[in-house]
């Protein structure tokens, strides 16, 4: 009787002492599980913030055309080339003397003259202002497209001294560049390609 209490004392002490052990292992895990999940708020914390701002840039829309540079594909000769359309010149359009010309034209009226502004980063694009040369021939620019990249954002339709596209705040539209492309044997001659956005941004950083 005396060696079974013994054992039973014995083993109410191993019992007592894994007893002891799984609780501290438990409260170890716990308090692990705890940090984890204080991390993961903080992480989502500075997530959520760093979209807020991202979100509030975006709300910024500003001018992203001015002295980017521009290439095309029919260029003329004698100054009149394609990176006078991000000059910021676009009032005065008529030359007064010979050194003084601040819209851009092709060499000739062959179908297909493009001119492409090129943004330098991927932005948001918000509008794009076409700015026609007004002293003359303001019809050669009718039956011309926009594209932001691949995408059509508008087809002049009418003679006038300008032209507005605007982007739907519903239909995000993100570019790299910017076409100007008249499909029609006419020349192309304007005063300034103007594009408003905001950005850059990464190709992972786009919102809907």
């Amino acid at each position: 009787e005396g060696h079974l209490t013994e054992q039973t004392t014995t083993l109410e002490g191993h019992l007592t002492e894994q007893t002891t052990t799984l609780e501290g292992h438990l409260t170890e895990q716990a308090a692990a599980t705890s940090s984890i999940s204080d991390q993961v708020s903080e992480t989502l914390a500075t997530a959520t913030k760093v979209k807020e701002r991202q979100q509030t840039w975006l709300s910024e829309v500003r001018i992203i055309s001015l002295y980017k540079v521009t290439t095309e594909n029919n260029r003329i000769s004698n100054g009149y080339d394609s990176d006078l359309v991000t000059d910021g010149q676009f009032i005065f359009d008529y030359k007064t003397h010979t050194s003084m010309r601040t819209y851009s034209h092709t060499a000739s009226s062959s179908p297909d003259n493009k001119i492409w502004l090129h943004l330098g980063g991927l932005f948001r694009i918000h509008k794009i202002k076409i700015w026609n040369r007004r002293s003359k021939s303001m019809e050669k620019l009718v039956g011309a497209h926009i594209y932001a990249d691949d995408k059509l954002i508008g087809e002049v339709v009418r003679t006038g001294e300008t032209h507005d596209f605007t982007v739907a705040d519903d239909d995000p539209t993100y570019a790299r560049e910017v076409t100007l492309h008249q499909p029609l044997a006419q020349r192309l001659h304007i005063l300034e390609l103007q594009v408003w956005g905001c950005g850059p941004f990464s190709e992972e950083d786009r919102f809907a």
